[in-house]
């Protein structure tokens, strides 16, 4: 699912980011007059990932190999998509295949005082679909998710978020909640080519999401990030997944440790 950066092996196939005027992009009329002289910042991705396994949140959704593809559109503060996971093996009993969809609203603080343009927030709404079943799930189940989150653009990269699952249990939603951090750096290896190791730690907590309504896991990923072109980059990744509490409790979540990888490759220009 969206926003668990541990689980994207294969991200970034097409980004780009343009700058459009007012002016340019709505020519004469309406918009043009209610926004005279104003730049708006577009942006387009479109993601396909490939993972050995599909965990997220602590849990292992899938343990075949699966494709996730993915199509972002942000437009100023407001950012949305689809996302997307389909199993390409049938080794185990679980089937993960998934379509998401979200839309949100991202912006620094800045306009309040300079100072604040490191500090970032996001509001925002996902609603998540598993058409043939999920670890377990009847086919045609779904939940959805409000977010809201808080990130510093600084020394390892600092953030908090909070989702709020609101589907009943008995339609494939949660009906709780959950508290993410996460820390994150980038050291530089190389200056000819900008190849950089990246460190990354997750850890969510939850709340009465599951049948005793508490545990959590914790996310640990080591990689590399390897310029090819001035446009391509490659990045092996390794993570390490610890669930504790309701996650690996044999009358609830029932998960054990997980060690897995894989490779990003990304396209930008």
């Amino acid at each position: 699912m969206k926003n668990s950066i541990m689980k994207v092996f294969l991200a970034g196939l097409f980004s780009g980011t343009l700058m459009l005027p007012a002016s340019t992009a709505y020519g004469e009329g309406i918009l043009a007059d209610l926004f005279p002289e104003q730049d708006i910042e577009v942006s387009v991705s479109a993601d396909i990932a490939l993972v050995d396994k599909y965990i997220w949140r602590g849990f292992r959704l899938d343990g075949d190999k699966s494709i996730q593809p993915a199509f972002n559109v942000g437009i100023g503060p407001i950012e949305g998509g689809f996302w997307g996971s389909f199993d390409t093996q049938a080794n185990d009993s679980l089937d993960s295949d998934e379509v998401d969809g979200w839309i949100g609203i991202s912006q620094d603080l800045g306009f309040i005082d300079d100072t604040m343009a490191a500090v970032s927030v996001s509001a925002g709404h996902t609603w998540y679909s598993f058409p043939k079943g999920d670890t377990g799930l009847s086919q045609g189940s779904h939940t959805k998710e409000f977010y809201a989150g808080i990130s510093v653009d600084t020394f390892l990269s600092p953030s908090f978020t909070w989702y709020h699952d609101y589907e009943n249990e008995s339609s494939g939603g949660a009906d709780g909640n959950y508290y993410i951090f996460s820390l994150s750096h980038s050291f530089t290896l190389e200056d000819t080519y900008g190849i950089t190791l990246d460190i990354g730690e997750e850890i969510g907590f939850v709340d009465e999401a599951f049948i005793n309504g508490d545990g959590g896991y914790s996310t640990t990923s080591v990689g590399l990030t390897i310029p090819l072109t001035d446009s391509v980059t490659i990045s092996p990744m390794l993570a390490y997944t610890v669930p504790w509490g309701d996650l690996e409790d044999s009358n609830d979540g029932n998960q054990d440790d997980e060690f897995w990888g894989g490779i990003t490759a990304s396209f930008s220009n």
